[in-house]
């Protein structure tokens, strides 16, 4: 074969390829693009959505703070420490039980309005010795008949007094108001005068009552804790029926005897160991009642201190073993009397003596009343 014819199949084999080959790469192109898309259906032109207009955000300028203060070094202040006084442990003192040869309070009622023109006897009108412990009767002789408690009567008025101040309603330190009515009270007081309205406190005044039984001081804290002495005779009243003292009446919250012929204060002696008891059972009653000397402070009016001295002889000038309060009362109805109250090692006796002719036959029989109580107990 010539060498021409040679060249020529080559040339034509070597196209053939080429044309196979760009038919192989077309055939891929048609398979690899994607296949159109139909045309969405036209319907009615929708209006074009308004243009919301973009909102800045103000710019806001903070101010720098303030420099802070460095903190001061602590200062460490020295402190004394002082050694406290142990409280003093409240007695055990009795309330009235319901049981035959003990105080009672379920006896009937026996108050009375008669006006009596003297009670008094020989050696006395009434008396009882109670265990303050238990609340025993160790000895009574006429305990239940009516007596004339005088100035005893102001027991009531104290214990009403530091009730109102246990109850948050008054204050030791309330200063108390004087009244043309208080500075007119007659008989034992300190003088107060209507211008030394607030010039002394509740303390003050509870002192002038039981040490000095002042009726002026007890008119003030009656005005003071009851809004008037009428009000606060009533709650002398509504007190003595809480506790079972069946005969007594009160009038008056200083014991006096009122003019005009009525009813001064009554009671028994049976009725003032009751409120004795109950007086005991606060723990201030004698702080105040076995206080033997106190003064009332000077104020413009007063240029010295006026002196308060006790009434209750068992106390102060003559005292008897043991003794630290109660009341001392007298006027010429009722005659001289007392309640009073002494302790010996773990016991504790309430004497209450009422209706003696003198005042020293009354300090001789109370004595011999103590003495047979503690001796009954030992």
């Amino acid at each position: 074969m010539k060498k021409s014819n040679v060249t020529i199949i080559a040339a034509a084999l070597i196209a053939i390829h080429v044309l196979i080959f760009m038919l192989v790469i077309g055939t891929k192109d048609e398979k690899a693009k994607p296949a159109p898309r139909p045309e969405p259906v036209k319907t009615a032109t929708a209006p074009a959505p308004a243009e919301v207009p973009e909102l800045a955000a103000p710019t806001v300028s903070m101010p720098a703070p303030a420099p802070v203060a460095p903190m001061p070094e602590p200062v460490v202040m020295p402190v004394e420490v002082v050694e406290m006084k142990p409280a003093a442990p409240r007695e055990t003192i009795a309330s009235t039980r319901n049981i035959a040869g003990y105080l009672r309070s379920d006896r009937p009622d026996k108050r009375t309005r008669q006006v009596f023109d003297e009670l008094k006897n020989d050696p006395y009108q009434s008396a009882i010795v109670v265990d303050a412990r238990t609340g025993k009767i160790l000895y009574e002789n006429r305990s239940a008949v009516y007596s004339y408690p005088a100035s005893v009567t102001k027991m009531m008025t104290m214990l009403l007094t530091l009730e109102q101040i246990d109850a948050g309603i008054i204050s030791l330190n309330d200063r108390v108001k004087i009244t043309p009515e208080i500075a007119g009270i007659g008989g034992s007081g300190v003088y107060l005068d209507v211008r030394e309205s607030g010039a002394f406190t509740v303390d003050q005044m509870l002192e002038a009552l039981m040490i000095h039984s002042a009726n002026d001081a007890a008119a003030a804290l009656a005005t003071h804790v009851g809004g008037s002495i009428e009000g606060f005779v009533d709650m002398m009243n509504q007190k003595a029926r809480e506790l079972g003292m069946n005969s007594t009446k009160y009038h008056s919250p200083h014991g006096l005897p009122p003019s005009g012929g009525a009813q001064p204060d009554i009671s028994t002696a049976y009725d003032i160991a009751i409120l004795s008891l109950a007086c005991l059972r606060h723990p201030r009653t004698l702080h105040y009642t076995g206080t033997k000397l106190s003064w009332l402070p000077t104020n413009t009016l007063r240029k010295e201190k006026f002196m308060l001295a006790n009434r209750n002889q068992l106390v102060g000038k003559k005292p008897y073993p043991g003794c630290d309060g109660l009341k001392t009362g007298y006027h010429s109805k009722g005659g001289f009397s007392l309640a009073a109250t002494a302790q010996q090692g773990n016991d504790r006796v309430v004497a209450v003596i009422l209706g003696c002719e003198d005042r020293n036959t009354r300090d001789v029989e109370i004595r011999k009343l103590l003495d047979k109580g503690f001796a009954s107990l030992k």
